[in-house]
């Protein structure tokens, strides 16, 4: 399984490298070409930002309305506020009277926080009933995205017991998740309140 999952890894990579090839910089070429070998992980272009791109059609779909892209950097969801880590307004408190918002899309977002379960409560607090969650996150299965890889990341996502605690703990709707990585090595999880 280990090797099957590189060799999927060296595909991407070698794909990348030939979009590289023809539109980069010899520079950039040449370290990439030394990350790939050393590190067997993941391409530089999945570190970039703006993984909300890959599900941008499917997030037209629910995202309508007032709502709120967290963690959106330079690239925030069309029709929606951004909101970044500020003492002001962050992931743990959202500037929103409760059951206000129609939508909130965060891409890449909860696995930087230490206390998730905390910040989906908050989340949950702020939707309106009939609003959507639309949670685009690192799937479990890629190495790169591993707490023991990864500084940045605080927990090691598990889409079972993400899903169980939106349906248990916060009593919403699962309206469409993936169990399968995407391109981005990412899998989407859509719920709505109840």
């Amino acid at each position: 399984m280990k090797y099957f999952k590189y060799f999927f890894n060296y595909i991407f990579s070698f794909l990348y490298d030939v979009y590289y090839f023809l539109f980069g910089n010899l520079k950039s070429r040449i370290q990439n070409f030394s990350y790939y070998r050393k590190s067997k992980l993941y391409p530089d272009y999945l570190k970039q930002g703006n993984m909300a791109e890959a599900v941008r059609f499917l997030a037209q779909k629910y995202c309508r309305g007032k709502g709120i892209d967290i963690g959106a950097g330079k690239w925030p969801l069309k029709g929606a506020r951004p909101i970044e880590n500020n003492q002001e307004e962050n992931a743990y408190k959202i500037n929103e009277k409760n059951e206000s918002l129609d939508f909130i899309f965060s891409s890449h977002v909860l696995e930087h926080l230490s206390d998730w379960q905390k910040t989906l409560k908050e989340w949950h607090r702020v939707l309106k009933l009939g609003g959507f969650l639309f949670l685009y996150l690192p799937h479990p299965s890629s190495e790169m995205w591993q707490t023991k890889i990864n500084r940045f990341h605080q927990w090691n996502l598990d889409i079972q017991i993400l899903e169980n605690f939106l349906t248990n703990n916060l009593k919403m709707e699962i309206k469409e998740k993936t169990y399968l990585p995407d391109g981005y090595l990412s899998f989407v999880i859509i719920a709505k309140k109840l």
